[in-house]
């Protein structure tokens, strides 16, 4: 009986079943947890090549890290490039000479490179070197597989997941060539498990063709008696069967044969399977087809097959949708995580425990200065700001900042007060913030913002203004972790500062925040606040008027592993503004925000302005109908527009702020990101404001 069954025999309502999509998701994450690949880099340790039959002929050796050399055989077609290339994934019997057509084919359907080939595809073929990695004397006679599998499992792996470890780096060669202009993947019978297992551990969506592996685990192996270590990953059915593994693969084209006089197969289990595919894939994106063949492969169909999935789509035909934004954790980060959620389950230790301790010491380090990490980045400010001492003072933040800079100093028992945009940027006006001071002579803090990342160059005229008239800087550091101005990091020039570790940051824990102190003293005083103020962990007394703030060691695990990968995380980011910097030129209507040289951001958003007169939401509008989603901007309506606020300071003006709220538009830049969803953007903003 199941969980749900359970649940339900015990007279409750069964948990909801997911969507389809989601359930996907969740079905690609078991297969990364139980594969848990490595990512390689393959190296080139040897080639030769020559033409053969009016295709080049390159054969290679590379290395990686992993299991040693890989044989590969790339077949070049006579066609000029740029090709659709397609990775070719053979069988466990198929020699790679048979495969390329080398040497005459030994099966029917084998040559399946050649004939890919011979219909326009570059080709790299895969021997997998199971029979390669051991001297046939050291074997004692068993089956080279067997041992390596075996020798594997200790390390907590397997072999089908060593050899989709070894395709997705051959994968990512592939598709590195500038000379292939899109990929797919091809797989027969041992092999198809390889590609599908590949193909779920891609990080984009890829074209699979899959010849003679359908049906259902129980069948293939309960009944056909079929499996072996390379079918199969170790306890995959306590979440999906196979053929919800194929399903997991949409939207991404599909094409599953099998064949009715396939002794390895059990048809009506092949069939069902099918069915089971084709009703749950997005509609028509997957075809799983019945071919008068035995264990073999349907030559002609597969490259029809991949003349249509890998063809130069139309403009905005059938293009991949660009988000606004993405959330992104590789396969090894993913591990990562779930082996610290593990020792934190394991230990008991589930919250305030020794994960915390790390995110705390490594984001200390980062950013030069005591950190704390809180359940979010608006308990940070709330705490800050608690700590200053707001209540029943007044607090200046920016006009135009998210809604939870203000409200937390209204939690903290603050009035606030807003200060207009600066005229050339994005900080506090130096001279509102003058008037604002001299209109209230109990201001308690001032809250500079860093708003998309950018620290601007106001920041140090604001703190010397505070400086003279004795007011504490909080500075809201949300957008700004990795950021710094004059080599300075943000959360270092107020007396304590607010990150945010919200999903969509540029550093997330899924929820959570951090803050950090100038003072050891506030530090120690923000670990007892957000403790409902005890004194310490062990003792039940209280001294300050605190709350549940704490970050639990689960949300501490993410944190801590997408902390680990800033400075990667940034670089990524600075490339993809970098190419939007030089290529927006090319939408005369659109100037982007221009940032002090003094300023390294993070790029949490990348700026663009609007000419006036544009309608923003007309344009989004236009831009998602053509596959382009633009991010929330920062933000679309000031505080004091914002209903809560409204009736105090409504009839206020603050022209600066209500000029860049209606104006400017945030592009995506996304982890992940290619050049080719970079294109669509600049293209559809191109369109749309012609």
């Amino acid at each position: 009986m199941t969980p749900i069954e359970r649940f339900t025999h015990l007279g409750r309502s069964p948990v909801r079943a997911p969507d389809q999509t989601t359930r996907n998701a969740q079905v690609r994450g078991a297969v990364v947890r139980l594969a848990a690949v490595q990512e390689r880099t393959l190296r080139i340790r040897s080639t030769y090549g020559a033409d053969r039959q009016g295709a080049r002929v390159d054969h290679y050796v590379f290395e990686h890290d992993g299991r040693g050399e890989l044989r590969a055989v790339m077949l070049t077609p006579a066609s000029p490039p740029p090709w659709p290339g397609v990775l070719v994934c053979p069988g466990r019997n198929a020699t790679l000479e048979r495969v390329t057509g080398l040497i005459p084919p030994d099966h029917p359907g084998r040559d399946v490179a050649a004939h890919l080939t011979r219909a326009g595809f570059l080709t790299l073929t895969l021997d997998h070197g199971l029979d390669l990695w051991a001297a046939p004397a050291a074997l004692g006679g068993r089956d080279a597989g067997d041992v390596l599998d075996g020798t594997l499992r200790l390390h907590g792996g397997s072999l089908l997941a060593a050899l989709a470890e070894d395709a997705l780096a051959a994968l990512d060669w592939l598709r590195a060539r500038p000379d292939v202009a899109a990929t797919g993947l091809f797989g027969h019978s041992m092999g198809a498990a390889v590609a599908l297992h590949t193909a779920l551990l891609a990080d984009e969506p890829i074209p699979l063709c899959a010849a003679s592996h359908l049906g259902t685990y129980q069948t293939m192996i309960g009944k056909l008696l079929a499996w072996n270590q390379y079918t199969a990953l170790p306890s995959i059915l306590r979440h999906a069967d196979l053929p919800e593994l194929y399903t997991a693969l949409s939207p991404a084209p599909l094409q599953i044969q099998y064949g009715n006089a396939d002794a390895r197969l059990d048809h009506d289990d092949a069939a069902q399977a099918g069915e089971r595919i084709a009703t749950s894939y997005e509609p028509g994106r997957a075809e799983v087809l019945d071919l008068p063949m035995g264990h073999s492969t349907g030559l002609a169909e597969a490259a029809d097959f991949f003349t249509r999935a890998l063809a130069k789509p139309a403009a905005g035909d059938d293009e991949p949708f660009v988000p606004a934004a993405r959330v992104s954790f590789g396969v090894r980060a993913r591990l990562d995580v779930l082996d610290l959620v593990d020792d934190a389950l394991a230990s008991g230790s589930l919250t305030l425990g020794p994960c915390g301790a790390r995110l705390e010491d490594l984001a200390g380090h980062e950013l030069g200065r005591g950190t704390a990490a809180v359940s979010s980045g608006s308990s940070a400010l709330e705490i800050a700001l608690r700590i200053v001492g707001v209540e029943g003072r007044t607090v200046l933040v920016p006009a135009n900042t998210f809604f939870a800079t203000a409200a937390s100093a209204v939690r903290a028992g603050a009035l606030v007060d807003f200060v207009d945009m600066e005229p050339d940027g994005l900080g506090l006006d130096p001279e509102g913030l003058r008037a604002a001071l001299d209109a209230h002579e109990d201001v308690a803090a001032v809250v500079p913002v860093h708003l998309a990342g950018v620290l601007p160059d106001s920041l140090p005229q604001v703190l010397a203004i505070c400086a003279e008239r004795g007011v504490a800087v909080v500075e809201d550091a949300a957008h700004a972790l990795g950021s710094s101005l004059d080599g300075r990091q943000a959360g270092t020039f107020g007396r304590l500062a607010a990150f945010s570790l919200y999903p969509t940051k540029v550093i997330t824990s899924g929820e959570g925040g951090l803050l950090t102190a100038a003072d050891p003293a506030d530090l120690e005083r923000v670990r007892r606040l957000r403790d409902h103020g005890k004194l310490s962990f062990e003792e039940n007394l209280h001294e300050d008027l605190g709350s549940n703030w704490r970050m639990s060691e689960l949300h501490a695990a993410v944190g801590l592993t997408h902390l680990a990968r800033l400075a990667e995380v940034l670089a990524e980011r600075r490339r993809l503004a970098a190419w939007y910097d030089e290529n927006l030129a090319r939408v005369p209507a659109l100037t982007h925000h221009e940032i002090s040289p003094d300023c390294a951001t993070n790029h949490y958003k990348y700026l663009a302005l609007l000419p006036d007169g544009v309608d923003r939401a007309a344009l989004k509008r236009r831009l998602r109908a053509g596959g382009v989603r633009l991010a929330g901007e920062v933000y679309d309506v000031p505080l004091h527009r914002q209903p809560y606020f409204a009736p105090r300071f409504g009839d206020r003006s603050y022209p600066r702020a209500e000029a860049f709220t209606a104006r400017h538009i945030c592009l995506p830049i996304f982890p992940g990101m290619t050049t080719a969803q970079q294109e669509r953007v600049v293209q559809a903003l191109r369109d749309a404001l012609s």
